[in-house]
């Protein structure tokens, strides 16, 4: 039998690539799932946030009043008691309180979601930048990063709501329906986002050395593509507990600016339904009982979520 020629053709070795990156966030998430499903105090609180959800959709159609509905004042029932025909009762100015509290979950959400949504993508960007470059790119970000962290927020939030309020008077902004939710939800996202940005950076300077980075980068992958579909989707498990947290913040502090009377007039929150009813607690304690509770929960709910996505999420608990 002939040797094998030492000229014949030998079949193509195999190309090396990246480990998939579908799989990778496949087992990076299968495996989570049914560790966040054994945590009761995760459970509750996907519970408790999917309630919220559920009512903020349905709202209109299971309110029974129209929550600017003052009619209760004009056949006497302001700061009525709860009955049959108000659930929760009437507050100081005729406001059926189950029907602001129903619908405030919309602002609720609106104000966590909107917030957040700012914060994560300025906070992505700059921590990822800043975790991926390094050096003294990394260096500026982070001393940018820092003063935003030690600039009072709250009260930076009051000046700019109220001063802002007075600037647009008799200008087409005046116009703008909830310019004043609007402009809080924003001041949030702006000064929230530092948290995200530290968070970023440090999964960013974690994974850039990671196998996978190394062999797509070994077969020619685009930078880009390295951000955004490599270390990105392996970033996010630790930036969505994260981001939970800071759903509920963001409502907690909307409540409080509109609780001080900072907030908007014009829009339906558990904030300002405590503003325009504190004064009525000893006498009427249910107009701010269901506002007060829908906050707890509401809260609660996401903080709660946010630690059941902590202990699903870390490497340590097995599956």
């Amino acid at each position: 039998m002939d040797a094998p020629s030492l000229d014949a053709e030998l079949p193509p070795a195999p190309v090396a690539e990246a480990i998939p990156t579908r799989r990778l966030m496949l087992g990076a998430w299968r495996r989570p799932w049914g560790r966040f499903r054994r945590n009761r105090a995760g459970m509750i609180g996907l519970v408790l946030v999917a309630l919220v959800v559920i009512v903020a959709l349905l709202g209109p159609a299971v309110a029974p009043f129209d929550p600017n509905d003052s009619g209760a004042t004009l056949r006497g029932a302001a700061r009525a008691a709860p009955s049959a025909l108000h659930p929760f009762g009437t507050d100081r100015v005729g406001y059926d309180v189950l029907s602001r509290t129903i619908y405030g979950a919309r602002t609720a959400l609106l104000v966590g979601i909107g917030a957040t949504a700012i914060a994560a993508v300025i906070g992505i960007t700059v921590g990822g930048i800043a975790g991926y470059f390094g050096g003294l790119v990394d260096e500026a970000l982070m001393r940018l990063t820092e003063f935003f962290m030690v600039v009072p927020v709250f009260v930076v939030i009051l000046a700019v709501v109220r001063l802002f309020g007075i600037v647009v008077v008799g200008t087409p902004l005046e116009r703008i329906p909830n310019l004043n939710l609007l402009t809080i939800i924003v001041l949030l996202g702006l000064f929230e986002w530092p948290s995200v940005a530290r968070m970023t950076r440090a999964e960013f300077l974690r994974l850039r050395q990671a196998e996978f980075v190394e062999a797509a980068l070994c077969i020619g992958t685009a930078r880009r593509d390295i951000l955004l579909r490599h270390i990105l989707p392996n970033a996010l498990p630790p930036l969505i507990v994260l981001m939970a947290l800071g759903i509920g913040g963001a409502i907690l502090a909307e409540a409080m600016v509109s609780f001080l009377g900072f907030g908007d007039p014009k829009s339906v929150s558990w904030g300002q339904a405590l503003f325009l009813n504190y004064q009525m607690l000893q006498v009427a304690p249910w107009t701010c009982l269901a506002p007060g509770c829908a906050i707890f929960v509401t809260v609660l709910g996401f903080n709660l979520l946010a630690d059941g996505l902590t202990d699903a999420f870390n490497p340590k608990v097995r599956a």
